[in-house]
C-alpha cells in the first residue's frame, strides 16, 4: 500500500463514516426484501411504485449513505485538515437521512401526502447540513490537490441532483402546483445515476486503487479536464433535453451523446489500463469489484448505442448495469478496502499511547480476510448476472433477490465482525501492561 500524500495525523474519530458504512447494508437488505416482496411485477413500469422505492433505497439509502461517509474519512486524511464541524453534524446528518430515504421510499409505496413532506424536510436539512460542512472546506485554497478539484465537482453534481430531486418531491406533495415532474426524470435520472455515479466512480478510483493496489498514479492534468468535461456534457444534455424537438436539435443531440460515450470509454479503459499495470501484482479479490465495475460501464456505453429508444425492459437493464454493476460493485470493492483501513490507523494511533502494543494489530488483510471478499465478490456477480436475467425471464426475480439479499447480509456482517475485531483489539492494547522503566 502507498501512503504518499497522506495526512495519517489528521483522522476523524471512528465513529463518523463507520456510522454510515454501517447502516448502508441494511438498505441493501430493504432493497432486496422489497425485490422479494414485489416479484416480477418490480420490472412492469419504471414509474410502478416498488420500482421508485428500489431506486432509491438503492441511490439514497446504500449509495448516498457509503459517499458521505467516505467523505468524511478520506478529505482528512489526503487534505490534512479535518472536515469544519463534522463531530457535532455527523449525529444530526446521519439520522435525517435514514429517515429521509426512508419517508421517500414508503411515500411511493403508500402514497400519503405527509411521508413526501417528512422525506423532503428531512433530506433537505440533512444534506443543507452536509454541504455546508463541506463548502468552508472546498472553498478554501489548496496546492494543487486533485481530490479537492474531484469533490468540488462531484459536490456541485451532487447539489443539481439533490436540487432536482427536491423539486420533483414538490411535484408529489403539493399536486395543486401541476408540476410535470415526469418531465424533469430523465434529467435527474442523467445528472445522479451516470454524472453522480461516474464522478464518484472517478474520485474513488483516483484515490484508492494507487494507494491499495500500487498501480501508477493517476494523471492530474487529465482527471480534472475529463471531470470538468463531463459535468459540461451532462449539462448540455439536460439542455437539450429541455427544448423543443427539431431536425437540428437532434443532430446536436447525436453528436453531443458521441462525444460524451467517449469521455466515458476513454475513462474506463485508461483506469482499467493502470489496474493492469499495477507494480506488485498479488492477487487481490477486491480488486475485481473495480473492473467489474469499469466493464460495467463500457457494458452500459454499449448498450445504450444499440438499444436507445427501445421496449422498457432495455431501461431496467440500463439501470441495473449502471447502479449495480458500476456504482455497487465499485462501492462494495472500496469497503472491503477503507474499513480496515480506518481500523489499522485508529490502532496504530491507540498503540503510540501504549509502548509495546505494536505486535497486537492485525493487518489489514485479518481485518476483513481474502475468504471473506472471496465470497462477497461471488454473491456480488451472481446476484448482479440474476437481476440482468430476470428482466428477460422473469421467475428468476426470486433467485436473484435472494442472492442479493445473502450479498447485502454478507457485507453487513464483514463490517460488523471487523468492527468486533477493533473494539476487541482496543480493549487488548488498552489493558497491555505499560513498559517499567529501570530505576539507577
Amino acid at each position: 500500500m502507498k501512503n504518499k500524500g497522506l495526512s495519517l495525523n489528521t483522522i476523524p474519530p471512528l465513529f463518523i463514516p463507520l456510522r454510515f458504512f454501517l447502516t448502508a447494508p441494511l438498505f441493501g437488505i430493504l432493497s432486496a426484501l422489497l425485490i422479494l416482496y414485489h416479484g416480477p411485477e418490480i420490472w412492469t413500469s419504471r414509474w410502478q411504485s416498488g420500482s421508485l422505492a428500489l431506486t432509491h433505497l438503492i441511490t439514497i439509502g446504500f449509495m448516498l449513505m457509503v459517499m458521505i461517509g467516505a467523505l468524511f474519512q478520506f478529505i482528512p486524511v489526503m487534505t490534512g485538515r479535518l472536515v469544519p464541524g463534522c463531530v457535532r453534524l455527523v449525529p444530526l446528518i446521519h439520522p435525517l437521512l435514514i429517515v429521509g430515504a426512508l419517508s421517500l421510499c414508503s411515500a411511493f409505496l403508500v402514497p400519503i401526502p405527509v411521508l413526501y413532506w417528512l422525506a423532503f424536510i428531512s433530506l433537505g436539512f440533512g444534506l443543507l447540513l452536509f454541504a455546508l460542512s463541506l463548502m468552508r472546506l472546498l472553498v478554501s485554497v489548496f496546492d494543487n490537490q486533485l481530490i479537492v478539484f474531484l469533490l468540488r465537482i462531484l459536490f456541485a453534481v451532487l447539489l443539481i441532483t439533490i436540487g432536482l430531486g427536491l423539486f420533483m418531491l414538490l411535484a408529489y406533495g403539493i399536486p395543486e402546483l401541476g408540476i410535470s415532474f415526469r418531465h424533469y426524470t430523465d434529467i435527474h435520472a442523467l445528472w445522479g445515476m451516470v454524472g453522480w455515479v461516474v464522478l464518484l466512480i472517478m474520485a474513488i478510483s483516483s484515490q484508492v486503487i494507487p494507494m491499495f493496489y500500487v498501480t501508477p498514479e493517476f494523471s492530474v492534468r487529465y482527471l480534472k479536464v475529463l471531470s470538468f468535461v463531463i459535468m459540461v456534457t451532462i449539462a448540455l444534455i439536460s439542455l437539450l433535453k429541455l427544448m423543443t424537438v427539431s431536425g437540428s436539435i437532434v443532430q446536436v443531440r447525436e453528436v453531443i451523446n458521441i462525444i460524451f460515450s467517449c469521455e466515458l470509454t476513454f475513462f474506463a479503459l485508461y483506469t482499467l489500463y493502470l489496474i493492469n499495470h499495477r507494480k506488485r501484482k498479488i492477487p487481490d479479490v477486491t480488486i475485481n469489484s473495480f473492473r467489474l465495475a469499469l466493464i460495467s460501464l463500457l457494458a452500459a456505453i454499449a448498450f445504450w448505442w444499440l438499444f436507445k429508444g427501445g421496449e422498457q425492459r432495455f431501461g431496467f437493464i440500463l439501470a441495473i448495469i449502471l447502479l449495480y454493476g458500476l456504482a455497487l460493485s465499485a462501492i462494495v470493492g472500496m469497503l472491503q478496502k477503507i474499513v480496515p483501513f480506518i481500523i489499522y490507523l485508529h490502532l496504530q494511533k491507540l498503540s503510540l499511547k501504549h509502548p509495546g502494543t505494536i505486535s497486537l494489530i492485525p493487518s489489514m488483510k485479518k481485518i476483513i480476510t481474502t475468504q471473506i471478499s472471496q465470497k462477497q465478490f461471488v454473491l456480488h456477480l451472481l446476484s448482479y448476472l440474476l437481476l440482468l436475467a430476470s428482466v428477460f425471464y422473469t421467475q428468476l426475480i426470486w433467485f436473484a433477490g435472494t442472492f442479493m439479499l445473502l450479498n447485502f447480509i454478507w457485507l453487513g456482517f464483514s463490517l460488523v465482525q471487523s468492527v468486533h475485531l477493533f473494539k476487541r483489539k482496543q480493549t487488548q492494547i488498552q489493558t497491555y501492561p505499560e513498559l517499567e522503566i529501570p530505576s539507577f
